[in-house]
This record gives structure tokens, C-alpha cells and sequence, in this order.
């Protein structure tokens, strides 16, 4: 690792660290350029993400040996770029996201003088995110620079692994991934299309449920935020321990209705407010949810 690598982590990542809020990726990975001569190059990174769909980026590239053409001769370098940018998040689920990035790229170092340009110039970049636990996430996408003279625009594939940290460091949902058919999203259900593997009965003997029964009048289907639902209820708990202790601020409470063990908010009467609720709940604790209008009166 030389020097100009050095300089960067410290003056450029460690700062940013200390002082930056919401949440913090720092990561490293491989990157292999279309006219790769030798093996691939490496970078290096920082990204500080504002808010649900933007994040400001750093990046530190080591292209190793490029081949490069300047009149009908073949120049290698390897060359180092440093750049700084913008990317803009859409999220799909809660494991995968996709971003689309622009910036300014700098030529900072190479082994062939020819190659350095004392210039500015853009770049986009398009990626695919996937989160593998709550704090690291698979990275891979592909860089193209807008140089000019004779390293020229270029483009570049690269594959990298982040380690998340800060306030809001997860995008990661802590629902419970079970054996079972997948969670119903949409608020018209089957009852027979799924048996709880323990009777209904049991739900109103658990001290816990008890003391989370909704108050709200039973007899009329209400609005509620849906979180996981589950055809056992050992498994039902288990997500439901493992978000009370991620979110101890939020009211959660297991149920079951129609054949399901399902952990939802409180009750609301209009859709509207459920799905508020849930814009204040991605934006303030990055947790999602499903609406889902349920009648308990025989639950």
C-alpha cells in the first residue's frame, strides 16, 4: 500500500467517521478494466448516505497495468485515480438496492508520465447492492470516466464488500426467513391456504399475548402495519424478540388471524395513517413494513 493510500484513509475516511451522522459504509474491493493487461486492479472507499436514497461517495483506484493507444502506439501505466460523487439509491427490498452515481475523477499517479492529466473529469456509475447481513453488503457495478487525451473514456467493472456502521446502519430486515410459504404483501387472503402447525387456542394462553391484545374494537377490520407473518409460532416469537430489542420504541404485537402469527402495529382507522406510518418509520428507523386490513373479533 503506498503512500498516497495511506493519506487517503486517514485524512479522507477517519474524519468523516468521527463526525458524520446516520449511516457510514467503509469498504475495499477488486476492479478490472476493459483493457486490462495484467491482473486487477483495487479500491477503496468511503460513502456517508443522508437519507433513504442519497449517499455522498469517496473512492482511492489502483488500476494496476492498462494498455492504452496513442497514435497507433500501445502505451501501458498503471495508474491511480482518486474520485468524489453522489449516488442516488433505489431501494427494491430489503436485501437489494440499486444506485446510479456521478462525480468528478482525478488521475493522480501513474507509472508512465504520459498518462497523468493535471485535469478534471466526470463520470457515472451504476451498481447493484446486496445486503448479506445487517452490517455487510456485496457490491458490483460498473465505473465509466470521461477522460480525455490519452487515457480517453474508459470503463471499468468492479466487485466490493462495505462493512455498514452508525446510527442507522442496517438496511437489513430482521423478519425471520422460515421454510414456510411466503409472506402474504397484499391485504386479500386464502384462510385454508395454510395451517398454523400449533391451534389458534394457543395465542390466548401466552402471558405475552395477553399483554398485547389491541384495544380497538375487534368487530371492525382496521388498518395495521405488518411486519412478518408466519405459520409457526416459535418462529413468530423469535422475530418478534429480535424486533422489540432493535426498536424498543415502536409498539409491536403478535396475533393470530386468518391461519397466520402475524407481528403488526396498533390499529388505525383510516389507510392513509397506516401509511404514514410507515413513511415515518422507513425514514426515521429504516424499517419497513406491509398494510394489511385485518378483523380480530374471532382471533
Amino acid at each position: 500500500m503506498n503512500k498516497l493510500t495511506i493519506i487517503f484513509i486517514v485524512f479522507v475516511l477517519l474524519p468523516f467517521s468521527i463526525l458524520a451522522q446516520d449511516k457510514h459504509k467503509v469498504g475495499a474491493g477488486v476492479n478490472y478494466h476493459l483493457d486490462q493487461e495484467n491482473g486487477p486492479g483495487y479500491h477503496i472507499f468511503y460513502q456517508w448516505q443522508f437519507g433513504e436514497s442519497f449517499e455522498f461517495e469517496t473512492r482511492y483506484f489502483d488500476n494496476n497495468d492498462i494498455m492504452l493507444e496513442n497514435n497507433d502506439t500501445n502505451i501501458f501505466a498503471n495508474y491511480s485515480q482518486f474520485s468524489l460523487g453522489a449516488n442516488f439509491i433505489k431501494r427494491y427490498n430489503s436485501d437489494l438496492s440499486i444506485k446510479a452515481g456521478t462525480g468528478l475523477g482525478f488521475v493522480i499517479n501513474s507509472s508512465n508520465e504520459a498518462v497523468i492529466e493535471k485535469q478534471m473529469s466526470p463520470y457515472i456509475m451504476l451498481a447493484a447492492t446486496y445486503q448479506l447481513t445487517k452490517n455487510l453488503a456485496l457490491e458490483f457495478g460498473q465505473f465509466s470516466h470521461f477522460n480525455s487525451e490519452i487515457i480517453d473514456t474508459n470503463h471499468s467493472l468492479f466487485l466490493s464488500l462495505s462493512y455498514q456502521f452508525g446510527q442507522k446502519y442496517s438496511n437489513y430486515s430482521p423478519e425471520v426467513r422460515t421454510a414456510s410459504p411466503a409472506v402474504r404483501t397484499t391485504t386479500t387472503e386464502t384462510p385454508n391456504q395454510v395451517r398454523p402447525s400449533v391451534p389458534a387456542a394457543v395465542v390466548e394462553k401466552t402471558p405475552q399475548m395477553k399483554s398485547q391484545a389491541i384495544k380497538s374494537n375487534p368487530n371492525k377490520p382496521q388498518w395495521y402495519v405488518q411486519f412478518g407473518a408466519f405459520s409457526n409460532i416459535s418462529n413468530a416469537q423469535q422475530s418478534l424478540t429480535q424486533l422489540q430489542q432493535l426498536y424498543p420504541n415502536i409498539h409491536f404485537q403478535l396475533v393470530n388471524a386468518n391461519h397466520y402469527f402475524r407481528i403488526i402495529s396498533h390499529a388505525f382507522e383510516a389507510k392513509q395513517r397506516a401509511d404514514d406510518f410507515i413513511s415515518m418509520l422507513k425514514t426515521a428507523h429504516n424499517l419497513s413494513g406491509y398494510i394489511t386490513q385485518l378483523s380480530l373479533a374471532n382471533n
